[in-house]
């Protein structure tokens, strides 16, 4: 039977305990008993085995042994006790090389007294935190303080003659009893006054309550009918209505009622990750990642007249060596969840393939970067959306983000923005001139200049990546004492190779398919019985013809299905199976849209739904030519034909010489390709009408001259 981690185990005897730790070479496991104050105690898991399948032991459901806590219901004081003991608990596991470790007193012991020395607290205080951290299954809010077992809280008491609550030091306004009226009335006050974007204050609105519900009569004082308040004894204090304010108040209601949904999203909904920012452990623990506009314009690379704007630049640098470990280059928008997607799945594959596509041939050394990091910084734009943090988690990285409008946050990346734009302007045409968007009068137009494409500039930035990652000396970074002992040169390369030796150890690396998965924007294509359809575009494998996706959809029509892509380049597209991914390829005849990413196609079919635009104009007056063309022809025909009718034949003798004529027709028609073909001195002896066809023609109009006499007769 399996025994995972975290497993809740209950006796017969009513003793519930914890599975802490499997080591699975010894077959030791360790426990804690929930119900006493006590170390966790190792196990045989050929004993616990047993008990389980002879039912001395059962598995315990994990609901009511951690209650539900919602962040905005905690106190300032609560979050302060459970934060403090968070930093003792992740101190003292830092003491220890591994995690079994913790759990043999020799190891623990000397742990616990080195973190009281730091914190300042006692032995029992350590030991008390770490006992709730096991027992509460390793969690942050395991530590919180016992505060809801205090007290009444969350019991209102009752009513009576005796106005609740302390006494007030002077007899003037004591307040009044706050009943469910009342209680009613503070509501709707709120609600009309309090959660609207006319951010009342609350002084503002608890006047405006009294005004409307605490009155006794009006006067009228020169023409003007004025409110009279009840007495103060009658009156609710500003006191009262706070206190009753902030037990019906939702923050996450009065901040998007206030400032708007949007507001709250962006600046006020809580974060994930940790406030901790070094990146000690070694490469990879930390990445920061940002995006900036690129201060140069390109051109379209289908069509160089066309000027397509300033694209988008992603950058992911692993802060412990300052190797530049991502890029993508884009036109989406700052902070684009897509632009932000790519750049990380750049980051954590391997290069080669994607610098050979730009034409730039490198060795696995030159950018040995393809893991995946423990965490990521980024700034409130990119990362701060729950599409992102659940790619983000599923792939086992925590996301930290810095406050906004604090750029110094992410210092590093900002520089590397700095020096690529230092390095790249002096030789492109196009660059903006100054930082600013646009021209002083006189100048010329920058934007005419530009001449590079997308690609273009990929191979140019990946070019200085390869030169800041392999020979940039890094002259104020500051190296420990085991990288002055090696003699590690500042080049992001060498120190990230020497902290990958003494550092961290082993980078954590994900199959290819996970990354594309997670991390890969996805979207639903079509199975048509052409192909794969996305984006007007048709895809096929191997896969797919062998599992008859396209017979399927011909005889049963069409489905849908999802799929994940790349959007720099849609040469291929990747489609959710339930055996892994399945990698499509544009068909043949599609592969004008090969290596060319999103925002190209949709310009290319742009371009094409212009011309088409332009030549069905065309085709719209020349279609109304032709028809007054063929109303011409049809017009002199009908008129000629008019004339040579004979309306005196029968019916009957119209229709029956019919295949006869056309016969002769068909004898005169030779005849004139015959005189035709002589004029031109191209003489088919094949078509030359003999004596035969001659005697032919004239029996037929010595016919056609009998049929007239017997008509007059």
């Amino acid at each position: 039977m399996k025994i995972y981690e975290n497993m809740l185990l209950r006796y017969k005897d009513g003793k519930v305990v914890r599975v802490l730790y499997e080591n699975r070479k010894t077959s030791i496991i360790h426990v804690i008993d929930l119900d006493a104050n006590r170390m966790p105690y190792p196990q045989k898991r050929e004993m616990l085995v047993t008990l389980l399948k002879t039912q001395e032991v059962s598995v315990e459901d994990e609901r009511g042994y951690n209650r539900i806590i919602l962040e905005e219901e905690l106190s300032e004081s609560e979050k302060l006790k459970r934060d403090h003991a968070w930093e003792m608990i992740m101190s003292l596991i830092r003491k220890v090389e591994n995690e079994e470790l913790i759990y043999l007193s020799k190891y623990r012991e000397r742990a616990i007294k080195e973190v009281c020395q730091v914190f300042k607290v006692s032995y029992s205080t350590v030991k008390n935190y770490l006992i709730r951290y096991w027992k509460g299954g390793k969690t942050r809010n395991s530590l919180l303080p016992n505060y809801f077992n205090c007290g009444g809280r969350g019991k209102e008491r009752k009513v009576s003659g005796k106005k609740r609550g302390r006494p007030r030091l002077s007899d003037v306004h004591q307040g009044i009893n706050v009943d469910d009226h009342i209680k009613k009335m503070f509501k709707i006050g709120l609600n009309r006054y309090y959660y609207n974007e006319r951010n009342n204050s609350l002084r503002t609105t608890y006047e405006l309550i009294l005004k409307d519900f605490f009155t006794t009569g009006q006067v009228t004082q020169n023409g003007v009918t004025i409110p009279i308040l009840s007495k103060s004894s009658e009156l609710p204090t500003y006191h009262q209505f706070l206190y009753w304010y902030k037990k019906f108040n939702n923050l996450q209601r009065e901040v998007s009622s206030r400032k708007g949904t949007r507001v709250y999203h962006q600046n006020y909904r809580a974060i994930i990750g940790d406030s901790t920012q070094d990146a000690g452990m070694g490469p990879a623990t930390l990445w920061q990642i940002d995006s900036t506009v690129f201060d140069m314009y390109c051109v379209s690379s289908f069509n160089r007249d066309l000027i397509v704007g300033k694209p988008t630049l992603f950058l992911v640098i692993d802060v412990y060596s300052r190797m530049i470990v991502g890029i993508n280059i884009s036109f989406e928008p700052l902070n684009s969840y897509v632009g932000a997607m790519v750049a990380l799945a750049n980051s954590m594959l391997p290069k080669k393939e994607f610098c050979a596509k730009y034409g730039i041939d490198i060795a696995e050394e030159d950018w040995p970067v393809a893991c995946v990091p423990k965490r990521i910084l980024a700034d409130r734009g990119e990362l701060n959306g729950k599409q992102i943090e659940n790619a983000i988690q599923h792939l086992g990285i925590s996301i930290q983000n810095s406050p906004p409008y604090r750029a110094d946050y992410k210092g590093i990346i900002e520089a590397s923005f700095h020096q690529l734009n230092l390095k790249v302007k002096p030789f492109v045409d196009g660059a903006v001139i100054n930082g600013k968007n646009q021209s002083e009068r006189g100048q010329s137009d920058y934007r005419l200049k530009a001449s590079l494409t997308v690609e273009e500039l990929y191979r140019i930035v990946i070019k200085c990546v390869l030169f800041h990652n392999n020979y940039h000396v890094l002259s104020h970074y500051i190296v420990d004492e085991m990288m002055l002992e090696d003699e590690v040169e500042k080049i992001p390369v060498k120190i990230w190779e020497h902290g990958l030796q003494n550092k961290i150890g082993q980078l954590r690396i994900l199959p290819e398919e996970v990354i594309i998965t997670h991390l890969f924007p996805s979207d639903q294509a079509k199975i048509t019985s052409k192909g794969v359809l996305f984006r007007k575009m048709l895809y096929a494998s191997e896969y797919a013809l062998k599992s008859g996706w396209f017979q399927i959809a011909r005889i049963k029509g069409s489905s849908t299905v999802k799929i994940c892509y790349d959007p720099r380049d849609l040469k291929h597209i990747y489609v959710f199976e339930e055996n892994g991914l399945q990698k499509l390829a544009l068909l043949d005849h599609l592969l004008i849209f090969s290596n060319k990413g999103l925002e190209e196609i949709d310009q290319i079919k742009k371009y094409e739904q212009e011309v088409d635009m332009k030549s069905k104009e065309k085709e719209l007056q020349e279609k109304i030519k032709l028809f007054n063309d063929i109303e011409q022809i049809v017009k002199v025909g009908r008129q000629k034909t008019d004339v040579e009718r004979d309306d005196r034949k029968s019916k009957s003798k119209k229709i029956k010489g019919i295949k006869e004529n056309q016969r002769v027709e068909r004898l005169l028609q030779r005849k004139k390709d015959m005189n035709v073909q002589q004029n031109v001195n191209l003489v088919d002896s094949d078509m030359v009408l003999g004596e035969e066809s001659e005697d032919e023609l004239a029996l037929f109009r010595q016919m056609q001259t009998l049929d007239w006499e017997d008509h007059d007769e």
